[in-house]
């Protein structure tokens, strides 16, 4: 039986690993489009292509791991609490993350001072919130799924700052963060 062939990583895919890379490395402020499709071995025109700014690999990275959340999901917490299944999906997000730390962190800071990068990263965030409330079985859509998401962003902010200081193996400090957050969210969570 012949084996599948590994598929050819992506452009897209090449440019997002390069630039997590480049920023677990320096700071994202100083990681230029020039030297990420450098090290992705990548023409400038095709980096161009894939992402006509930065931003746009910031987005992706958030897309990646907004997949490696829902891809943890985990059917046996269908009859737990709301708020015990967003702790879940939550902390599935993180531990996803948790291999290219120093680059989200890096890109969390460095995007904080680039209005471009919150623009366009923004509502990609609230749209990362929408899933974690559906992979948690909890209503997202209409007015009221417009509320738990941007209180659910609040709770992930939170967790998310608590994170990126814990560097403890268990993340005790960022679950106590979190379920401090979602025990203040009360409604979102009941």
């Amino acid at each position: 039986m012949a084996r599948k062939a590994t598929p050819k990583p992506s452009t897209e895919d090449k440019l997002v690993d390069a630039a997590l890379a480049l920023a677990a490395e320096q700071p994202w402020n100083q990681v230029g489009m020039d030297a990420i499709a450098s090290a992705a071995g990548v023409s400038l025109q095709d980096a161009y292509k894939a992402f006509p700014e930065r931003a746009g690999i910031v987005t992706a990275v958030i897309a990646r791991n907004d997949a490696a959340m829902l891809a943890g999901d985990d059917p046996s917490l269908a009859d737990e609490s709301r708020r015990d299944r967003l702790f879940d999906v939550i902390m599935r997000r993180l531990e996803a993350m948790r291999m290219h730390k120093p680059a989200l962190k890096s890109m969390a800071c460095g995007s904080a001072r680039d209005p471009l990068t919150l623009l366009v990263a923004a509502p990609r965030l609230l749209g990362s919130c929408k899933w974690m409330l559906r992979a948690a079985g909890i209503p997202a859509e209409g007015l009221a799924g417009i509320a738990r998401t941007h209180a659910l962003s609040l709770i992930y902010a939170a967790a998310v700052r608590a994170w990126l200081k814990d560097d403890s193996p268990d993340l005790a400090d960022t679950m106590a963060a979190l379920d401090k957050a979602l025990k203040r969210a009360g409604a979102l969570t009941s």
